[in-house]
């Protein structure tokens, strides 16, 4: 099998190669249980304010750093990477830790996930991070949208297997919404982003479905107000 690293590529507005980012090598992919997982890479990223930094997000832990999230196992870390985007080099890498997976799936040796999706800067060393979480035969995903907060978590780009490491501290994080309570299907998100000031002067935030082209999957567009 031929793996492929991931990559960072900075384009212009016509779709042509520009620059790209050097990947950390903890991340990049390879023919043992080492480095990244196979569709668990690079998922988010969001620049700051100044478009200094640029954060990534892997959408599940890398092998070094122990198990995948699963029905019984809450706190599978994640790295978040700092990239400097003048030297396009990472800066340091921040542990996050994932749910459990929601759902029990049906069979229980079948197909199941939590990773995360996507994450948004909100400043002051801040983000909002999407969850989500799939299981074979629950026909729709558990999307959870949380406050994480990097001010207080080490840099852990020279650590590894943070699944064991105590030496360190993982960004914190609140539940702001699980979008089970909206008591509807969610399909697919793995996108969030501001959205347009609304007539009350709220800020608004728009969640969108990754329906990966399938005819049994729902594009949809959410719509939230953000009342302060």
């Amino acid at each position: 099998m031929i793996y492929q690293n991931p990559y960072i590529y900075e384009m212009d507005v016509a779709g042509s190669f520009k620059d790209s980012f050097f990947i950390p090598e903890n991340v990049k992919m390879y023919a043992t249980e080492k480095g990244a997982r196979e569709n668990g890479v690079f998922e988010g990223s969001s620049f700051d304010h100044t478009y200094k930094w640029l954060f990534v997000s892997m959408e599940e832990p890398i092998y070094d750093d122990g198990p995948k999230a699963a029905v019984d196992y809450y706190g599978a870390p994640i790295r978040i990477t700092r990239y400097n985007t003048q030297t396009k080099r990472a800066v340091a890498q921040y542990g996050y830790r994932l749910d459990a997976i929601a759902t029990a799936p049906k069979p229980a040796d079948a197909f199941a996930v939590n990773g995360v999706s996507e994450i948004l800067w909100i400043g002051k060393n801040r983000f909002l991070v999407l969850e989500r979480s799939y299981s074979t035969g629950t026909p729709q995903n558990t999307i959870k949208i949380f406050l994480a907060d990097i001010s207080k978590a080490s840099n852990v780009l020279q650590k590894t297997a943070l699944h064991q490491n105590k030496n360190y501290q993982s960004a914190t994080k609140k539940l702001l919404l699980n979008l089970n309570d909206l008591n509807r299907y969610i399909d697919n998100i793995e996108g969030i982003s501001p959205g347009p000031v609304l007539p009350n002067g709220h800020q608004s935030l728009i969640l969108i479905v990754d329906n990966n082209f399938n005819a049994f999957e729902k594009a949809q567009v959410f719509l939230f107000e953000i009342i302060p």
